[in-house]
């Protein structure tokens, strides 16, 4: 069943290319489209998505040529750049040829100077992101410079807290105040998953211990391990007093990324006590019901397809079958209430919110993030057996 669902997006997103779209980011555009044909020719290697895949990669050289683009790893440069240089990593591309990734690197690291400026740290959208680039490049090139820089950064962003360093998220336009952040996407999860990858490769060790001991001690002094439901608030708003904010069961908030972060942290700093707790954290949450779980569509953002994707990461590191039974039952509620094959492209919507009005509608939607793409990458893993190398843009890859 999945194989057709595959082939389904694959289809609707090539007939659609030249109209759906209109950007070349990673999250929502042609360098995440890439990605998604790059794995469906590792999975049906005689099919002929290979040529498609060095379609999209024409098209986003292009645009890096031609194209005035932000640096971010979400919508610019270093998510373009990472495509490029995962495809290498993984054997899809010539790691031999001169493809110019040397120069992006020194603008990408211009682009986390002016994150570092204004305090920027955002996983998605700014120093956090622009190190998985290079936690990316580090595995070509070894060049450990760029890493260095960003832990050095981060470590100068953060604040002193009662129980040591945290990181504030700057408030964002009239959506949030400043505020400590639980959530993987926004969050300090999204930064101690990136600090940990950056231990286990020996660089700056001493400050990452530090930091990551004392941001891991003040996320579990907020666990409620009695809430009903969630036992992490999504983010705590720093004004006019410090407020908890409710939780949600997905990729960008809730305690899967609070559990996922404390597994890669105590896999890091061997700590067997954060990963034990990291992983009965992750179990808690196969308990919360579809209704409770504040799920909207089958997006990997917030929706269905990313709880299948962390619960059947989860259990292939754990080998645990309740978290097989968690994703298998999720994978049941996308069938049953997102999926529409006569009435979206791909057969699944983005469940967009609109200012203007204040409401929700059901809208087509090919992006990595919020769209097909995702949703196809994470049915290749669940169903050709092709291990998902490309979640850590998301930081899932326990």
């Amino acid at each position: 069943m999945l194989h057709e669902k595959i082939r389904a997006i694959a289809h609707s997103v090539y007939e659609d290319r030249d109209t759906a779209v209109k950007v070349s980011g990673l999250l929502s555009g042609d360098a995440g489209v890439a990605l998604f044909f790059a794995y469906l020719a590792i999975a049906y290697p005689e099919s002929p998505y290979e040529e498609i895949t060095l379609e999209y990669l024409e098209k986003l050289s292009d645009a890096l040529a031609h194209q005035q683009l932000p640096h971010y790893l979400s919508s610019g440069v270093a998510g373009i750049g990472f495509v490029f240089q995962h495809l290498r990593n993984i054997g899809l591309l010539d790691g031999s040829e001169d493809i110019g990734l040397d120069v992006l690197d020194e603008s990408i690291m211009n682009g986390a100077e002016q994150d570092f400026s204004v305090g920027n740290w955002d996983p998605l959208h700014g120093l956090v992101g622009l190190g998985i680039y290079f936690l990316e490049r580090y595995k070509e090139t070894g060049e450990s410079k760029y890493l260095e820089r960003i832990v050095d950064q981060l470590s100068a962003l953060a604040v002193d807290e009662d129980s040591g360093k945290v990181w504030v998220t700057p408030g964002y336009r009239h959506y949030s105040v400043d505020n400590y952040n639980f959530g993987m996407a926004h969050g300090m999860p999204g930064l101690l998953s990136f600090l940990a990858e950056v231990y286990t490769l020996g660089i700056r060790r001493n400050v990452i211990g530090d930091l990551v001991t004392s941001c891991c001690t003040f996320l579990l002094d907020h666990y409620q391990i009695d809430g009903e439901h969630y036992g992490f608030p999504a983010s705590i708003q720093l004004k006019p007093e410090p407020t908890p904010l409710p939780s949600r069961n997905g990729w960008c908030y809730g305690d899967l990324g609070v559990a996922i972060a404390l597994i890669h942290c105590g896999r890091a700093l061997t700590r067997g006590d954060w990963v034990l707790l990291g992983t009965e954290i992750a179990l808690k949450t196969t308990q919360i019901p579809f209704e409770a779980a504040g799920c909207g569509d089958a997006s990997f953002c917030h929706g269905a397809v990313g709880l299948v994707h962390q619960y059947y990461r989860l259990f292939r590191s754990t080998r645990d079958i309740r978290f097989k039974d968690a994703a298998d039952r999720w994978l049941s509620f996308m069938q049953e209430k997102y999926y529409r094959p006569d009435a979206y492209p791909g057969g699944y919507a983005h469940r967009k919110y609109d200012e203007s009005t204040g409401s929700y509608s059901d809208v087509p939607s090919y992006g990595l993030l919020e769209g097909i793409t995702g949703i196809g990458l994470v049915f290749l893993s669940c169903d050709a057996g092709v291990l998902p190398d490309w979640d850590i843009i998301f930081q899932t890859n326990v």
